[in-house]
């Protein structure tokens, strides 16, 4: 009906004018990427680089070093946060029973109540003297040797390990796997199957989209991370590229390189995009996460 098309046009209008309104600081920063110093100070901007360079791109090999010292600790914290989150969630919604079950429910979701603040000055003492929280290592009883520790500051460990388990994301998990009918795990525990195998090859398939909403939300948090990896790394060679942006704006904004800050602006922005192109398809549905109909 000619009423309805109207409708639907219309519609589409909106929606393409809101996706250029969102695509065009994007193409900003790409354009402005490959301009020269002074076309990029001028006002009104040019839509479109009169002389094209990437003398910037060239230049940046530092912040090219910084992204991959990112990546390597966004994927070391998702491939080692996700199982250790998603089995202690299962564990604690398939396999326990009782008023255990609903005590450990509460130390698990414990670190979500403590600012993470208040968790800096014991977390940074725990780097230095792992497991000892402490500015020094204390001697062993009776003798003058000190405990033997384990030191992880000034490295990528202090940024994984801590990260290794996430609150936020068990909350995730244990909603969908409280979904998931017992009926369905005991038939298979009655045909042989053991519990991380009924995990393996029952449970984790249908687990996909709570997989990926997790490890978006997790990759985004420690993608953009500042606080924690500049307390605990001092070595340069070993900063992720969020510092390296944050300790640059000043200089940046005094000298107008605004061509090199948008060159820092594209490297931060487009892992997390990629990420976004992976899980999309789950985060576009609104996550609604269930187990079995």
């Amino acid at each position: 009906q000619p009423a309805t098309r109207a409708a639907w046009w219309l519609l589409v209008a909106v929606l393409v004018v809101g996706v250029l309104m969102h695509l065009l600081p994007f193409y900003f920063m790409l354009t402005t990427s490959v301009k020269t110093n002074a076309e990029a100070r001028l006002m009104p901007p040019t839509v479109w680089p009169q002389a094209p360079t990437m003398e910037v791109w060239r230049a940046a090999r530092l912040p090219l070093n910084q992204l991959g010292n990112s990546l390597v600790i966004a994927t070391g914290t998702l491939v080692l946060s996700l199982p250790v989150t998603s089995l202690a969630a299962y564990a604690n919604s398939k396999l326990q029973r009782g008023r255990g079950a609903r005590w450990w429910f509460l130390f698990f979701i414990g670190t979500l109540m403590v600012p993470a603040v208040v968790t800096l000055i014991p977390a940074f003492l725990l780097t230095r003297n792992f497991p000892f929280p402490l500015p020094t290592t204390p001697n062993i009883p009776g003798t003058e040797m000190p405990f033997p520790v384990i030191r992880t500051w000034n490295t990528w460990w202090a940024i994984i390990l801590p990260a290794v388990y996430n609150a936020f994301n068990f909350l995730l998990f244990k909603g969908f796997f409280d979904t998931i009918p017992d009926s369905v795990l005991q038939a298979a525990r009655v045909d042989g199957g053991t519990e991380f195998n009924i995990f393996r090859r029952l449970v984790l398939p249908m687990s996909v989209p709570v997989y990926a909403v997790a490890a978006w939300l997790q990759f985004g948090s420690v993608w953009d991370a500042y606080l924690w990896p500049r307390i605990v790394l001092q070595d340069r060679t070993l900063f992720p590229l969020a510092i390296t942006i944050a300790e640059s704006l000043s200089w940046m904004e005094d000298a107008g390189v605004w061509n090199y800050a948008m060159v820092l602006a594209l490297l931060q922005s487009a892992p997390v995009f990629v990420m976004f192109m992976f899980t999309r398809e789950y985060l576009m549905r609104g996550i609604r996460l269930r187990g079995l109909r």
